[in-house]
């Protein structure tokens, strides 16, 4: 059961606010009577072990505390000043709107969680399937293959084998092949070509020729690594208008807004801070990363990154390495936040930080907002640099593997013991991790003289204890097996595994490069486009306010003698600015470093999936980066315009 944060929170507030609906039995009986069918398949697709009615509980219990909770913080700010009618309408929307929002995805949640796990499933597909024809070919018995591709896998789809297997053992089913005709018409609904493999890996077993049967193994196999391949293409291709849509409404056109708010005064609208910080800081970046995320759920999970747990040997400090990093980074960021006030109270030399509106080239809460990247930059590289380059040795393994299988295939059927096998396959491999991890099998057997499963897999001293691939791990129990059977079948059955492999491989690479116009776009707008065009437009911005204050500034100099000096006066007291240049700037570069921020995910989301380790490496590695083009960016044009007011 996956106890998460839903399940904890529905059994929480049954426990502790079920007061909230006065007779909770009635309310039980009312809220299950009004759900839908889809929505009780959805709980228990999703395994979620809570009543039908706990979830509109939640719903409810959430949408109040978190209206009260604004209306404290309401309150709170209306205690210490006076805002316009702008300022408080917008406040009031959002007070209103985000109980609202948190009413609809807790009532909803169940539903679009099984809808991403059905979608992550279909990237399950060919990896699981994969598992069951390796195994078909050593072994032509279902069950066996279905138990094993259960056991050797975590994704989402193994579950629903494993589930399938306990249906069986309590007779839900009379025979595997009724089992397996359910299941596959249960998948068929979502992936076809799914479907039809699993037909005909079930076919395989009635073919009485063996190499009939193996054709009808690697049929089934094309099928689904064609169906995948096509599958990303579609998702790649349904990319390109959601992702201009990113790109245009909510980038481009917010950071172009920003060169007009200034001029907005001129028709008597007056923003204030407050209202600036919600729209650029809050509303801004919580849209744009739910239309984001909206995205990346449509994404079907092909090919998992390795799961790394603490516990590697190279992670033995990880948890002091966090808290170091964490109170350097700190130390760091308080440092170069304060830097802008540090060099005013030295007289501000060079003129550098600004006291007004294009004077000066940053403002002195800009350093902030490069604190804050220190911060960031400084804690992600920090922590995870080591899961990164951990990740990208076992990448580098899982690549190298196929062809280092296909050698030991090649010496396993010549008839040499697997010790030999192993040291000779080190050697053609030699300079590889994969050929230093074959070498280790080697000197296990031939120097331990361990069995072959301890010399691979053994806790302490097993070659692969620290290959933390599902994939190697998985084919390698496949070796096992079958180099107990005739030198020549083992040999055979291993340059079929890595065979397999290699189409995998394949298919990966080809996903990629589908993917490849939309996540280099995206990364291209996060180092260079957003933070560029974010740069002129506050310049361009601190323009119009300083042409705005000159004006407000010469009307106020006219005479009233002359009939023009009132009317001059209250043109001029309208173009003055609400907003502080010092405040303006600091929430455009901190919406600056939110918008990195989600590209960086977004990209990466679409690249290479959930791979939290990849994210926050690229996220250290690219937003100093736009930081630094945003800053270049503000002073350049910032000095080019000085000329022009």
């Amino acid at each position: 059961m996956p106890v998460n944060w839903y399940t904890k929170a529905c059994k929480f507030t049954t426990q502790y606010l079920s007061w909230l609906v006065g007779d909770i039995e009635k309310f039980r009986k009312k809220s299950e009577d009004s759900l839908s069918q889809e929505f009780i398949d959805s709980l228990n697709f999703c395994g979620f072990e809570i009543e039908p009615y706990e979830p509109q509980l939640l719903a409810i219990s959430g949408a109040l505390i978190s209206f009260i909770l604004l209306l404290i913080i309401d309150v709170f700010l209306f205690s210490f000043t006076v805002f316009g009618s702008m300022t408080i309408a917008v406040i009031i929307i959002i007070t209103v709107l985000i109980p609202v929002s948190v009413l609809f995805y807790c009532s909803e949640y169940p539903k679009i969680q099984a809808k991403f796990i059905k979608i992550r499933s279909l990237g399950d597909i060919p990896e699981i399937l994969s598992y069951i024809v390796m195994s078909m070919k050593l072994v032509s018995n279902m069950e066996l293959a279905i138990s094993f591709a259960a056991a050797n896998s975590s994704r989402p789809l193994a579950s629903d084998l494993r589930k399938l297997i306990w249906d069986m053992h309590v007779r839900v089913y009379s025979s595997m092949d009724d089992a397996l005709i359910a299941f596959a018409n249960q998948w068929g609904r979502n992936s076809e070509y799914f479907k039809r493999a699993l037909h005909l890996v079930k076919s395989s077993t009635n073919e009485p020729d063996e190499a009939q049967r193996v054709i009808t193994l690697n049929k089934s196999l094309d099928i689904v690594l064609e169906g995948t391949r096509q599958m990303m293409e579609g998702f790649a291709a349904r990319l390109k208008t959601p992702t201009y849509i990113l790109y245009s409404i909510f980038i481009l056109i917010p950071l172009a807004l920003v060169a007009l708010l200034p001029a907005l005064t001129i028709v008597g609208v007056h923003i204030e801070p407050i209202i600036l910080i919600l729209i650029y800081d809050l509303i801004l970046p919580i849209v744009t990363f739910a239309y984001a995320q909206n995205i990346l759920l449509q994404r079907p999970a092909t090919f998992p990154p390795p799961s790394i747990p603490d516990e590697h040997p190279r992670l033995a400090n990880i948890r002091y390495r966090k808290n170091l990093v964490m109170v350097v980074s700190l130390i760091v960021a308080v440092c170069i936040s304060a830097s802008g006030f540090m060099w005013l109270s030295l007289g501000n030399p060079g003129g550098i930080i600004s006291t007004s509106a294009m004077d000066g080239y940053i403002s002195v809460l800009f350093p902030f907002i490069w604190g804050i990247t220190a911060f960031i930059t400084i804690y992600t590289l920090g922590v995870y640099t080591p899961y990164k380059n951990i990740r990208d040795e076992i990448k580098e393994i899982e690549r190298q593997f196929a062809d280092a299988l296909f050698v030991l295939g090649r010496r396993i059927s010549e008839g040499r013991s697997p010790e030999w096998a192993f040291m000779q396959t080190a050697s053609t491999m030699k300079g590889s991790l994969i050929g230093e991890t074959f070498e280790d099998v080697a000197r296990n057997l031939s120097i331990l003289r361990t069995t072959l499963i301890g010399a691979i897999f053994d806790k302490e001293y097993g070659a692969f204890r620290n290959i933390y691939s599902e994939r190697v791990h998985t084919t390698m129990h496949l070796f096992t097996k079958s180099v107990y059977k005739s030198h020549t079948a083992a040999g055979i059955a291993i340059v079929k595994l890595a065979d397999h492999l290699k189409e995998l491989q394949e298919v990966e690479e080809n996903i990629k490069r589908s993917l490849y116009d939309v996540t280099s776009t995206m990364r291209s707008t996060a180092i260079l486009f957003a933070p560029l065009i974010g740069g002129i437009t506050l310049a361009l911005s601190e323009v119009i306010q300083k042409i705005l204050g000159n004006i407000a500034h010469e009307a106020s100099k006219l005479p009233d003698d002359i009939g023009m000096g009132a009317i001059m006066e209250d043109v001029g007291s309208g173009m003055e600015q609400s907003i502080p240049p010092d405040v303006f700037m600091f929430s455009i570069g901190f919406y600056m470093i939110i918008l990195v921020v989600i590209l960086v995910r977004f990209a990466g989301g679409i690249e290479y999936g959930e791979d939290k380790a990849q994210f926050m490496y690229d996220l250290g590695s690219m937003l100093p980066v736009s930081i630094l083009v945003f800053t270049l960016s503000v002073v350049v044009s910032r000095v080019l315009f000085a000329g022009i007011v």
